[in-house]
């Protein structure tokens, strides 16, 4: 797979910095998806959405101070496979406890702001030097994450 693989601690971050891609692995089945997460004007509120087709993200749901919930107005079933993923994913990783076969992978853009990492460390966590640096309300957010890890 094209991309870089992020650790347990980094993905956490890259997936709650505001505006990330990601795809989830599973390397002993060959099962992967593709999520889209980006945040609300509202502090602690998430959209989720699905890569469904090409260039094409569905609206499966939104976390809320990192508790997932599949979304009413989704097209996609609460019993969809990606939408089981996707909670599975984050419970994991809030509990540091995703299985080495299950992969979470950036593609190389900023987990911010978009843009094309260049810097070793940047395409390491996902994170591009100046976002880490300017990432809004980044005191909060690292409240936040120890909020859902506790």
């Amino acid at each position: 797979m094209k991309g870089h693989k992020l650790t347990q601690k980094d993905a956490l971050k890259f997936i709650f910095a505001g505006n990330s891609i990601f795809t989830v692995e599973n390397t002993k089945t060959g099962n992967r998806f593709t999520f889209k997460v980006k945040i609300s004007k509202t502090p602690g509120f998430y959209f989720v959405s699905v890569l469904t087709s090409p260039d094409t993200y569905s609206y499966i749901g939104i976390i809320v101070n990192g508790l997932f919930t599949w979304g009413k107005k989704s097209h996609i079933s609460e019993n969809a496979q990606s939408v089981k993923v996707f909670q599975y994913i984050i419970d994991k990783l809030k509990s540091q406890s995703l299985p080495e076969f299950v992969e979470v992978w950036h593609e190389g853009r900023c987990g911010k702001c978009g843009k094309t990492l260049t810097v070793p460390s940047s395409i390491q966590n996902g994170l591009g030097p100046e976002c880490i640096k300017t990432l809004s309300r980044q005191a909060k957010r690292d409240k936040f994450l120890e909020l859902i890890l506790s």
